[in-house]
């Protein structure tokens, strides 16, 4: 792999100077010989001398645009040709000015170029406890500091403790300085803990204390903060900011564990970083050589930034057969509150006032937060056929997670198909594989979304219903700053479809309350459907397959196949006219199906669905209270074990409840293979189940692709060993 020296620009997002852009505001550039709308990049080109030919190209694709975005009244195409190679980029491809002509950024050739946010690290050397170091100059000369990195293309563990797993708060306590609203506009928190568990602190002088962290569990989110006190023979710290939420405590209980400081460096695919000295200190992993390995720090928060006007977007730029890798992220100084879907967390690839912009055939590797985002007023936009791993947080975000006080169209029309989004979540586990937010008329369709922490897919960002009277709500105004406003409560979060998606190995015991599928607020038009869902884990409750939370409206979920789900394959927490029709909902650990509130509106249509299992509950909470129009359902056990529901017989919740619903085999051909394909229909006929071909989930092409997609027997191996700790809890 070439090796670039280290360039000082590289720390143009780190020192805060201005980064090289395609602004457009550099004047016009002499054409390209060879035809004025192709402009050619090379690994071993030059931004100071090439002029963009074949003979003689560019290095960055900040350069390669500079100027060219406007083609003197012409509508002819601007191509980028990329040659294979490996780029480090000095700052990410930047764009605010709309081009006038469209924008086709491409490999040469079948081998994906790689553009990487990162420097490489050398000349490591041996040193105590099976220990190496390597110097890093920049980090004292300049402050260059970061919170991930890699050998050999893994991800290494920044050193923390306990190795796996976390230790447990001992009590808490909160001073509320300030006092606002319902939470303290300022608060300092005092947090207790075991003195078993800081073995490791003992002895650690103020300044290797200075930059330890810690990583607070809640329910759905994690807190992160860098304490302003630590107290070690106490084994207390003290925390200052806002108030803690009341359903996001850190109270007796909560789950912690504490990184970022030397004396935790004990297993090997560790890492620390000595902010004082400059030396990054690694333990190799078994068969890693330091004299060969690729090592890399990221330096770039984003690889790209494209941000147009209200009134004038960026349009028609399409970039394919490219590799994007290496992406920093650090937790503010500040310290990181808790957020659902790790909503407010940047992306190494942000969109805003963006329309019909195409990632094709690209890869997103290696990222400190999100992959992928198309924010504010984002159109018609499409993510086909990318591979988006190695994720700090989540995948891909569309729209925004706040509402805004202007009467503007929310981000609306995009397309997500045939991608692979996978390994996500080291650095918030929160994160989302792809998250729907204030965004409408989207589709999410045929992809892979497997071997995260949190939930699959989210769709809408409006807890509870819309309300036909104006009550105060948070915006965020145009200076960014958010204000209480008097307006209707109404979710803009519609029409979303999501197809076709083989959504699989999530949660991993780490977090509770998420769905594969997970829907908030009213979203009259959004289609579930067709969808393969296996395997959610979550640490305590609410590990669903479907999930429609608070306020879930006009939601369809149909033909999904949906397997092993530690709380059940469906649950409606609360909503209104949902239709829960023709799914397979399988082998659920603690029950089956749940509705927790019931309200004197109509809940759900449930119909025609077969539900079947060898443990467990099959429904649970307020079926048999609430409004729901359920019938002509399939229920089996395979044990032994007679179905007894909402503690009555079948026979007795017939009468009440379901009077055409059948407790049969529904015949499928081998469940322990997972092949639900049907020996016989005699029985489905009875509920009228309409077969569905759950072969079509998943990414579609060539045999490489698809197996891309396969989750490693090694993986396999290790979600088995954790499900079977989280299911004994």
């Amino acid at each position: 792999m070439k090796y670039r020296s280290f360039v000082f620009a590289a720390f143009f997002s780190v020192c805060g100077l201005s980064s090289v852009s395609a602004h457009g505001s550099y004047g016009k550039t002499q054409s390209a010989k060879g035809g004025q709308n192709v402009v050619y990049v090379s690994s071993n080109g030059s931004d100071s001398q090439g002029d963009g030919t074949a003979a003689s190209p560019f290095y960055s694709l900040n350069k390669a645009l500079e100027g060219k975005l406007s083609s003197d009244g012409s509508a002819d195409t601007l191509f980028v040709q990329v040659a294979p190679g490996d780029y480090y980029m000095e700052a990410p491809l930047s764009i605010e000015t709309p081009s006038s002509r469209p924008v086709v950024i491409k490999s040469q050739g079948k081998e994906k170029p790689c553009f990487m946010g990162g420097i490489c690290i050398k000349g490591w050397q041996k040193c105590e406890n099976g220990l190496y170091k390597a110097y890093i100059p920049e980090v004292l000369r300049y402050g260059f500091n970061f919170e991930q990195f890699y050998v050999n293309g893994q991800r290494a563990i920044l050193a923390r403790t306990p190795n796996v797993d976390w230790f447990f708060v001992k009590s808490s306590k909160e001073t509320p300085i300030v006092k606002g609203g319902s939470l303290a506009n300022y608060a300092v928190q005092q947090i207790n803990f075991e003195a078993s568990d800081w073995e490791s602190m003992k002895g650690l002088s103020r300044k290797e204390l200075k930059n330890i962290k810690f990583r607070f569990y809640h329910k759905w989110d994690i807190t992160r903060k860098n304490p302003k006190y630590v107290e070690v023979d106490s084994a207390r710290i003290y925390m200052e900011g806002r108030g803690m939420k009341p359903w996001n405590l850190i109270h007796k209980g909560s789950r912690y564990f504490m990184y970022d400081y030397k004396a935790a460096l004990d297993v090997a695919g560790e890492w620390y970083l000595d902010r004082e000295t400059g030396y990054l200190y690694y333990m190799p992993r078994e068969g890693e050589d330091m004299n060969t390995a690729f090592c890399v720090a990221p330096v770039l928060h984003q690889w790209i930034s494209v941000k147009g006007e209200p009134e004038n977007p960026v349009k028609n730029m399409k970039f394919k057969g490219l590799s994007f890798q290496y992406s920093s992220y650090m937790i503010p100084s500040e310290g990181e509150e808790p957020a659902q879907a790790a909503a407010n967390t940047e992306a190494a690839m942000q969109f805003d006032f963006a329309e019909n912009i195409i990632l094709e055939d690209c890869e997103m590797l290696h990222t400190g937060a999100y992959g992928i985002s198309f924010g504010r007023e984002c159109h018609q936009n499409r993510i086909e056929h990318c591979y988006i791993a190695d994720l700090g947080a989540g995948g891909i975000k569309i729209g925004e997670p706040y509402l805004r006080a202007t009467t503007r169209k929310v981000t609306s029309g995009n397309v997500i198909d045939n991608n692979i989004v996978t390994d996500a979540g080291h650095e918030q586990p929160c994160g989302v594989g792809v998250a729907l937010f204030h965004t409408r008329d989207n589709q999410v369709t045929h992809n892979d979304i497997f071997d995260i922490l949190y939930s699959g897919v989210s769709v809408g960002w409006v807890w509870g219903y819309n309300e036909d009277s104006a009550s105060p709500i948070p915006v965020l105004t145009e200076k960014g700053e958010t204000e209480t406003v008097m307006m209707k409560k109404h979710s803009p979060s519609v029409h979303n479809i999501i197809m076709y998606n083989r959504i699989h190995h999530i949660g991993w015991g780490e977090l509770s309350d998420m769905g594969a599928v997970y829907t908030l607020g009213e979203s009259e038009g959004t289609k579930v459907c067709n969808n393969v869902i296996t395997d959610v884990l979550s640490y305590d409750y609410g590990g669903w397959g479907l999930y429609t939370d608070e306020g879930s409206t006009g939601v369809e979920m149909s033909n999904n196949l949906v397997l092993r789900c530690k709380s059940g394959g469906f649950h409606q927490h609360y909503g209104k006219n949902n239709k829960i029709e023709n799914n397979i909902l399988a082998f659920g650990f603690y029950h089956q199906v749940q509705l927790t509130r019931a309200e004197p509106h109509l809940s759900l249509h449930f119909k025609h669905n077969i539900i079947l299992h060898d443990k467990g509950e099959t429904l649970v909470r307020t079926w048999d209270k609430a409004n729901v129009d359920m019938d002509y359902n399939l229920y089996w056990r395979t044990d032994t074990t007679s179905i007894t529901m909402m503690g009555k017989s079948f026979a007795e919740w017939k009468k009440m409840k379901e009077p055409h619903s059948v407790m049969l085999d529904p015949l499928f051909k081998d469940v322990k293979n997972d092949d639900y394909t049907l020996v016989s229909r005699k029985n489905i006929r009875k509920i009228g189940f309409k077969p569905f071909d759950y072969s079509k989930a998943g990414v579609y092409g060539d045999k490489e692709w698809c197996e891309k997609a396969l989750l490693s027997p090694r993986k396999l191996e290790l979600f088995k060993k954790m499900a079977s700790i989280r299911l004994q809890k």
